[in-house]
């Protein structure tokens, strides 16, 4: 539908176009040769009618003279080639269509003999000028088609990239969770029990939402407690978790699945070695541009930590650089015994 409203502009705009240079045509022919109304009517309306049917040829034609795919010179001959027979198709069927409907105004057909040259230029002149605009117009819409498809394949190549990502995340939590209940089995049957409840529904929330799509700070919030829930089954009361969230936030949009992994790792280094009770805190506020998530863990830097890849981090840096096409959105900061995580959500782009 689009496209047709767009043909039929042109098609107009075309049409108004030689309007235009019929009416200028004419004027000149009155004001400066003094030719007649009647014939100087005749001569603007069959030369301009005529060369604008000669241009809707052209303008099927120059698409396939395309300028990156034919040698400059094999573009100068075609378009030689069809100047002369443009221009003589032109000059001499109008002059002859004129001769025929007035060929008792012997002034007229005077004039109209003596200016050919002057037609054949003019003609010339038509010939370069159209086929330039064609060639302009040519030029801008295959620009428009190559950023429509790299466009196309940005997303593509955005959408691959988170999909990489999550399905890194999953694996790795999951490996985890796995490793937690093989030793629950044997120390505590009946939580290794629970923990296995617990993991199913955390794994069906989490495989609900498409690999790029957006959930909401509310089910992250869920999300979340699902996880430090299972955890708790192991760690009990050494794991404490604390949030003062503002609950004009709970609706703004984030990716799913980007809060987890910042858990993940606070329990990861502020319980697994840690020998005391350790707390866990999340801070969220927002503002009419941005989301703000502060995370905060203690810990002991004189422990030796588990080593890991750092994958969890690293893939909500990545996600949330892809996704939001600017970095900086996540800082980590370390401050004596405390290891610090803010993470901002611009809400201009999910909103």
């Amino acid at each position: 539908m689009i496209t047709r409203v767009l043909q039929n502009k042109q098609i107009l705009l075309y049409i108004v176009l030689w309007i235009a240079i019929a009416v200028v045509h004419f004027s000149v022919l009155i004001s400066f040769y003094n030719i007649s109304w009647l014939p100087a009517i005749g001569d603007s309306l069959i030369f301009n009618t005529i060369f604008a049917i000669i241009g809707i040829g052209l303008w099927f034609a120059v698409p396939y003279l395309d300028l990156s795919k034919h040698q400059w010179y094999e573009l100068l001959s075609q378009h030689f080639t069809g100047l002369v027979l443009s221009t003589l198709v032109w000059v001499y069927g109008s002059s002859f269509i004129l001769q025929q409907l007035f060929d008792d105004r012997t002034s007229y057909i005077g004039f109209l003999s003596g200016s050919l040259t002057i037609r054949f230029i003019t003609g010339t002149f038509y010939y370069t000028v159209f086929v330039s605009i064609m060639y302009m117009i040519n030029t801008y819409r295959q620009l428009q088609e190559r950023h429509s498809r790299e466009a196309q394949l940005f997303a593509q190549l955005k959408e691959a990239e988170l999909t990489l990502l999550r399905s890194q995340i999953r694996p790795h939590f999951l490996f985890n969770s796995l490793n937690s209940i093989s030793s629950l089995t044997m120390t505590d049957p009946p939580k290794a029990q629970e923990m296995i409840i617990k993991l199913s529904e955390f794994m069906r929330y989490s495989l609900n939402f498409p690999d790029n799509s957006l959930s909401t700070l509310e089910k992250e919030l869920y999300h979340i407690q699902l996880y430090l829930d299972i955890e708790k089954i192991r760690f009990g009361e050494k794991l404490r978790f604390e949030k003062e969230v503002d609950s004009s936030c709970l609706q703004i949009a984030l990716p799913a699945m980007i809060l987890q992994p910042l858990l993940e790792n606070a329990v990861k280094y502020g319980v697994y070695e840690s020998t005391t009770v350790s707390y866990i805190q999340l801070k969220v506020s927002c503002s009419e541009k941005m989301l703000n998530i502060y995370i905060e863990n203690d810990f002991d830097p004189e422990n030796v930590f588990r080593k890991g890849t750092g994958t969890g981090l690293r893939n909500v840096e990545k996600r949330l650089q892809t996704h939001y096409g600017q970095p900086g959105l996540l800082n980590i900061m370390k401050k004596e015994k405390v290891f610090i995580v803010e993470m901002k959500i611009p809400r201009y782009v999910t909103d």
